[in-house]
């Protein structure tokens, strides 16, 4: 590999490495200065828990006044039931906010097939108004005592009154709503829940057995924000200046290029045209005095060839800024040509630059 490829390479492989970081960076730094869009998430996570106890009427001829959860019962021995509800919502903000707990009791008629066809609501108490502020955390702990044999008289008077057969269950519910807000969101964040428990009403002393329904729920509010602080814009700003440098110093390399081409060509050129009419090309150091001269400019070195031809003068050249000058002076007259890019010959990938052979001074 020639010497001068050599030297080369280090440049290129330089040029090319700041190429690629500049390029890298100010894409970077553009996309992070115009990315100003976030998500804020907020939300929260229930619990609920019943724990209860059974009431037996006095003459129960059991002997015991209560029995425990998860036992079965006949139903007629039942007096009162003694829920424990226990709720609880941990929210991913501290909220500040108001809401209400409200329990109601639902009988619902069905039948054989376990359709319901008359069902009804009581509220068994007012809806219970409280405050919540900047917590992360709703607790709820709340006792209520439920005569289970009013429910169980209504479901055996709507049997009686439409002749109906039915069979039935109560579902006591503890309702909770609610309206939360926290810091990072717009618009409040709603509340609406409920645990419940079911236990069948019958017509007929049967077993029963109590069924909870705790099942924990959740709400994710997602919220888009715009920031568009100092740091964006400064991100915005430098990779701006950093991607007009990178096109900046991709110009200045391709005018580079064209320049180092356009030497090449221009060297290959005149060292072509030297060598092949060696023998009347004279090398001179400068310019010739031709004020006073009739000076005709050709286009061609054919055409100045064309005069040679005519009056067997040499052909001067010298080299000055704006490029390579031939001249043919004889008596008063002169010619000359001067080589224009376009008129640049390319060099064949093949052909090795020969050496020049020394030149006949004036």
């Amino acid at each position: 590999m020639p010497e001068k490829i050599k030297s080369a390479i280090p440049r290129l492989v330089f040029k090319a490495s700041v190429f690629v970081v500049f390029t890298i960076t100010s894409a970077f730094l553009i996309l992070s200065g115009f990315d100003t869009v976030r998500e804020l998430h907020f939300g929260y996570k229930e619990q609920g828990n019943i724990d209860y106890a059974v009431s037996l009427k006095g003459d129960n001829f059991l002997g015991e006044n209560t029995a425990a959860a998860g036992e079965t019962y006949y139903s007629d021995l039942i007096e009162n039931i003694n829920a424990k509800f226990k709720y609880g919502a941990d929210f991913t903000e501290a909220v500040s906010g108001k809401y209400n707990y409200q329990f109601v009791a639902t009988v619902r008629a069905q039948k054989d097939n376990g359709d319901d066809f008359w069902t009804k609501s009581y509220d068994i108490t007012e809806p219970s108004a409280h405050e919540l502020k900047d917590s992360r955390k709703l607790r709820i702990n709340a006792t209520q005592v439920i005569n289970y044999q009013k429910y169980n008289q209504i479901l055996r008077d709507f049997s009686e009154e439409y002749q109906q057969a039915a069979t039935g269950t109560l579902q006591v519910s503890m309702i909770i709503n609610g309206e939360f807000q926290a810091e990072i969101m717009d618009k409040p964040a709603t509340l609406d829940s409920a645990i419940n428990f079911e236990i069948p009403l019958a017509r007929d002393s049967v077993n029963v057995t109590v069924k909870t329904n705790t099942d924990n729920n959740g709400k994710i509010y997602t919220k888009k924000i715009s920031i568009d602080d100092d740091n964006h814009r400064f991100s915005r700003i430098t990779g701006m200046f950093l991607a007009g440098a990178t096109v900046y110093l991709v110009i200045c390399q391709a005018l580079a290029l064209r320049r180092d081409r356009n030497a090449h060509r221009f060297e290959y050129t005149v060292t072509k045209l030297r060598d092949e009419y060696d023998d009347i090309i004279v090398d001179i150091k400068g310019a010739p005095k031709i004020k006073g001269l009739n000076v005709t400019t050709v286009q061609a070195f054919d055409e100045l060839l064309d005069v040679y031809n005519s009056v067997k003068m040499p052909i001067n050249y010298y080299e000055a800024k704006d490029g390579a000058h031939f001249i043919l002076i004889s008596g008063k007259l002169a010619w000359q040509y001067v080589m224009k890019e376009s008129d640049f010959i390319e060099k064949p990938a093949s052909k090795r630059r020969a050496a020049r052979r020394p030149r006949r001074k004036k």
